[in-house]
């Protein structure tokens, strides 16, 4: 077996893992959603940690960053960070924890909205486990 990338999740046995291909920023509108993760849960409990990881190092002062988690077309989450000069912005998100119901449908979302170029890119690692699954 080898590493799969892509918007799905893998289940086996007791475990859930998921790691999304780079969106790159420069393929998408300004504020468009670049969609990172996207799947259905299994028909099972999982308690989920997701790692956020970010390319800024050519975006410019004032652009806008957003990662959104969405279960079954709510947003769960949602964080904006403005990019400062003197700051940046974060290169990774600390580690994000979600309990993921049976047959839910799941996206994970990064956005970029700039007024001078859209660069840069982001990638998503979810990892869990089933709830209650004892062997």
């Amino acid at each position: 077996m080898t590493l799969l990338t892509g918007p799905g999740a893998i289940s086996v046995q007791n475990e859930i893992y998921a790691y999304s291909q780079r969106v790159d920023f420069s393929a998408y509108a300004s504020g468009a959603e670049a969609i990172a993760l996207d799947f259905t849960s299994p028909n099972a409990h999982y308690s989920c940690t997701l790692n956020i990881s970010l390319d800024v190092g050519s975006m410019a002062q004032g652009d806008l960053l957003a990662v959104i988690l969405r279960a079954n077309g709510e947003n769960l989450y949602q964080a904006k960070w403005a990019l400062l000069a003197s700051y940046g912005a974060p290169q990774s998100i600390y580690p994000l924890t979600v309990i993921l119901p049976p047959n839910t449908r799941f996206k994970a979302i990064l956005t970029l909205s700039s007024g001078t170029a859209m660069v840069g890119s982001g990638s998503v690692i979810l990892v869990g486990r089933r709830i209650g699954y004892d062997h």
